[in-house]
């Protein structure tokens, strides 16, 4: 797939993978429309990039109605959508006497429902483009469990299915739908700071790059035979079964 003036829409696009995707997409000559949370944070990402005809939206997408408010925007400003990605998502990681009510609808909001309203939402848009994409970001954990992280399984687990299931509803027709299932990257992502990670990286411990993972996924989004899914681990990220990166 050519990327120069596809439309892409990129949700969570602030975050560690987030920000090292769109800028390697940028080099591709996409026109983006980045969402996040914090207003601030994509102002200071839209400044670095080259492409002149960028935007940006603001959702909290622990909040439903946002994210149906941030569809119907959407369909408003934009005649068709190339690719759409889906990166938001938080870190639960606790064992269950510890989760929250709120933790719980906070990490099915931000990282299952919000995919699913807003997929939903924008899908006629998807449709006008022979070579349209939805790709959603999984985890070792929406395959293996995990004790003490059955929350942040739960969402994981659910778009895994969300997203095979929907490949399967429009394999003859389009969008494209992709989920990558990623190991340990070095992002501050989750319980564990980006200073602590690098220092079980110096311990052993194998963790990705934002920057690797950014350039893998734009040569699976770019792949004219892509795969349904993809999974991607460390050499070492200890669950016994893995598939080396390419």
């Amino acid at each position: 797939m050519d990327l120069k003036d596809k439309v892409v829409v990129v949700t969570g696009a602030t975050g560690g993978i987030g920000r090292e995707l769109v800028k390697e997409l940028d080099k591709e000559g996409v026109v983006f429309v980045l969402i996040s949370k914090s207003e601030g944070e994509l102002t200071n990402l839209l400044k670095t990039l080259k492409g002149k005809d960028n935007t940006y939206l603001v959702c909290d997408f622990s909040k439903q109605e946002e994210v149906v408010k941030l569809s119907e925007v959407i369909k408003s400003k934009l005649e068709s959508i190339d690719i759409l990605i889906n990166l938001a998502g938080i870190g639960v990681y606790k064992p269950i006497e510890e989760v929250t009510l709120e933790d719980w609808n906070n990490s099915l909001n931000i990282g299952l429902t919000s995919p699913f309203i807003l997929t939903k939402g924008i899908i006629e848009l998807l449709k006008k483009n022979k070579d349209s994409l939805v790709l959603n970001m999984g985890s070792g954990a929406g395959v293996i469990p995990m004790a003490g992280r059955s929350t942040y399984c739960s969402m994981k687990f659910g778009l895994r299915g969300l997203t095979l299931s929907l490949a399967e509803e429009f394999k003859r027709t389009k969008p494209s739908f992709c989920l990558i299932t990623l190991g340990s990257t070095l992002t501050s992502f989750g319980p564990m700071s980006l200073e602590e990670k690098k220092e079980n990286q110096l311990k052993g411990m194998a963790y990705f790059t934002p920057e690797w993972v950014a350039k893998k996924l734009v040569g699976i989004i770019k792949d004219d035979n892509r795969e349904v899914e993809y999974t991607i681990y460390p050499g070492d990220y200890g669950f016994g079964w893995w598939k080396k990166p390419q």
